[in-house]
């Protein structure tokens, strides 16, 4: 009788996953790297029918893959294999013949996706040249989906965006476990993650959590107009130059919660670009702030969205800001500094504001009234985390440095961008290798741990910011918010494909008795993860397969007569 259970389960199971986007359904090829563009010319040449990639790739670890074009297919999957070094795949752009090189690592289009997995993503070459502008673009309707990632050293000339939807509209990006690493150019606000548009809710969904922005050059995501949903949570952001990280001033249904904003906007603007009505159209325009808002474009308001002012959704609690001294330092330099006047971003007599918590657009500060707008300094912690000290002093002087050097010389920092082990004011790769495999070496140098007690325990007992500075944590049962959902859900696990560990994300409306089990493909049961009484929240788990066997499993959740099934690869 419980075999035949299992298995109806299972019928279940398999019927529920037809309308799932998945990998699951092709078989892997094990892509290698030699010759330079093998990996863009097999996956380029391998289409079925439909002109979908055949293949799920997967990539040899300790290993540099170099591109000679961007990879351009519809429904992308791209895994790293990894060992017990660490050292997952590196992919690069090649110098091609001609001096060339791609602009993009790869192209999502028709409608399709990308998805990258346990990859090391380098967007300069070996000779030191900043010239992958992109690392994934998109089309209409697309998603950007990036697990236990490392991106580093994207943006080049324009306004480079590391992951490009623009002029593309309704598209998703997910992000979760990555790092965002030394992803500064000359100019201030370059590169910034994502900036959406031109179109209302050119962004449909984007969901950012556990991942780190360390020394960022422009926003995390910026928008013209808007998008539909936003969150981010549990992200750490560690210095970051220009523009507030969400420069999107029509904002209506945000979640921003348990995050570290450390030295963002560490350039701040000066008073006619951020109050001359003339200039603030553009949202980077704008008094400095974390958050920058505004009342709702008259597009907004009326069909197909009809959003009003009463409707918006803006939650920004549990969060932690800080500006270290030599930043708070480096506004009364600079604006008692005569050479700073002259600037071409700066007019004449015009004080460097420094950042804040929240800034609104003059003439709209009544949203800050509304009671679905939450982003009170009360709810927040301005407090110093607490990072190495030696870091945070690395990483100040050097953003100093360049905040200054842009300020001065018309809004270019050439030359001086901030980089944290080699602040060379000529060359900021100076003794760098030219072999990224050993010049990055694993895992990254940094180390964002912090000490501050309160923050340590400030998200249901534990810590602010990217969980992955806290390995210690993420094991067993946790309630990762204690907010009434308004819906059972059961989350796709991450990273999927796993090896040997991955985490589930649940949500129960009331409470009750909650079961969590692993079933095989036979629909056999190998795991139960969760069989206890809970009260009504949102909860994350952790499963560990190393005592299985590669292949599919399938996740159910049931709770309250309320049956929830995924599906997931153990790909060792």
């Amino acid at each position: 009788m419980k075999l035949f259970t299992h298995m109806l389960l299972l019928v279940v199971l398999v019927l529920s996953f037809t309308s799932i986007q998945s990998f699951a359904q092709r078989d892997t090829l094990v892509v290698h790297a030699l010759p330079p563009g093998n990996l863009n010319n097999v996956i380029n040449a391998d289409t079925t029918a439909g002109g979908e990639s055949a293949h799920v790739y997967v990539l040899m670890s300790d290993t540099t893959y170099f591109l000679t074009e961007e990879i351009r297919i519809k429904n992308l999957d791209i895994i790293g294999k990894t060992t017990s070094t660490g050292y997952i795949p590196v992919i690069a752009p090649f110098i091609n013949a001609d001096g060339s090189s791609p602009g993009n690592i790869a192209v999502a289009i028709d409608n399709g996706y990308v998805h990258f997995q346990n990859l090391y993503l380098i967007g300069t070459r070996t000779d030191g040249s900043q010239v992958t502008q992109q690392c994934i673009s998109t089309s209409d309707s697309c998603r950007i989906t990036l697990e236990n990632c490392i991106i580093e050293n994207f943006g080049s000339t324009g306004t480079p965006n590391i992951l490009n939807t623009w002029n593309a509209l309704g598209s998703d990006i997910i992000v979760d476990h990555c790092l965002f690493r030394n992803n500064q150019s000359d100019v201030p606000q370059n590169p910034g993650m994502n900036w959406a548009g031109p179109g209302v809710n050119a962004i449909d969904t984007m969901k950012v959590t556990n991942s780190t922005f360390f020394i960022m050059g422009g926003n995390i995501e910026g928008s013209g107009s808007s998008m539909a949903y936003l969150e981010f949570t549990h992200n750490t952001i560690f210095m970051h130059t220009k523009s507030s990280p969400f420069s999107m001033r029509q904002m209506h249904n945000v979640k921003i919660n348990n995050n570290i904003f450390f030295s963002v906007y560490s350039a701040g603007l000066d008073y006619n670009h951020a109050y001359d009505p003339q200039v603030y159209n553009a949202n980077f325009y704008s008094p400095p702030g974390v958050l920058t808002l505004d009342s709702l474009y008259s597009e907004l308001e009326s069909a197909p969205y009809n959003i009003t002012e009463e409707t918006r959704n803006i939650e920004a609690v549990n969060n932690a800001y800080f500006w270290p001294q030599k930043i708070v330092d480096n506004f009364a330099t600079m604006n008692a500094d005569p050479d700073t006047s002259v600037g071409h971003y700066r007019n004449v007599g015009g004080e460097i504001l420094a950042p804040v918590w929240v800034a609104v657009r003059p003439g709209a500060e009544a949203i800050l009234d509304l009671p679905n707008i939450k982003v009170a300094e009360a709810d927040n912690f301005a407090m110093d985390p607490g990072f190495d000290a030696a870091l945070v002093d690395a990483a100040a002087d050097s953003m100093a440095r360049f905040v200054r050097h842009v300020w001065i010389n018309g809004g270019s920092g050439v030359g001086s961008r901030p980089f944290v082990y080699k602040a060379s004011t000529i060359n900021p790769f100076d003794g760098v290798p030219a072999n990224w495999k050993t010049t990055q070496g694993y895992p990254v140098r940094e180390n964002l741990r912090y000490t501050n007690t309160t923050l340590l325990t400030a998200a249901n007992g534990n810590p602010l910011g990217d969980l992955t500075w806290f390995p210690e944590i993420t094991v067993g049962v946790r309630e990762i918010s204690n907010a009434i959902p308004t819906k059972y859900s059961l989350d796709q696990n991450y990273p999927n494909p796993f090896n040997p560990t991955t985490n589930i994300n649940y949500s129960i409306t009331n409470s009750g008795f909650v079961n969590l089990k692993i079933f095989n493909i036979l629909g056999q049961e190998v795991a139960t993860l969760v069989n206890q009484e809970q009260k009504a929240g949102q909860y994350a788990v952790d499963f560990d397969g190393s005592k299985l066997a590669s292949g599919i499993y399938m996740y159910a959740l049931q709770s309250n007569g309320v049956t929830l099934t995924k599906k997931m690869m153990l790909l060792k």
